[in-house]
């Protein structure tokens, strides 16, 4: 007997790590606002970024569950990867950004 996720499986885990971390977001963004806090604001929104990028992967994956077509012969599978490349462009963009914002030769210190 050997068991195996299917991808119906996967779709529906990647569906409740979406909800969750929408849920716990929207929990976040509450308490920074109650507390008026910037740090619990700031990983609000890195949270919301995480929900953005797991919703991308659920509906790439939903809709690579597709059979095959007179167009696309291979089906849609790799629609996954379609996501993961999409991600992986906006994490380095994000990352060059943050970097180019706070270098050290932007910053000014004044005594």
């Amino acid at each position: 007997m050997h068991s195996h996720l299917h991808d119906e499986d996967n779709s529906a885990r990647i569906g409740w790590a979406f909800f969750l971390n929408v849920g716990f977001t929207i929990v976040e963004f509450i308490g920074g606002i109650l507390t008026n806090s910037t740090a619990i604001m700031a990983d609000a929104i890195h949270d919301l970024g995480d929900s953005l990028s797991i919703g991308l992967a659920w509906v790439l994956a939903k809709l690579g569950n597709r059979p095959a077509s007179q167009s696309f012969s291979y089906g849609y599978k790799r629609l996954s990867l379609l996501g993961s490349l999409i991600n992986g462009i906006v994490l380095i963009a994000g990352s060059a950004w943050v970097l180019y914002q706070y270098s050290p030769s932007m910053v000014c210190f004044s005594v």
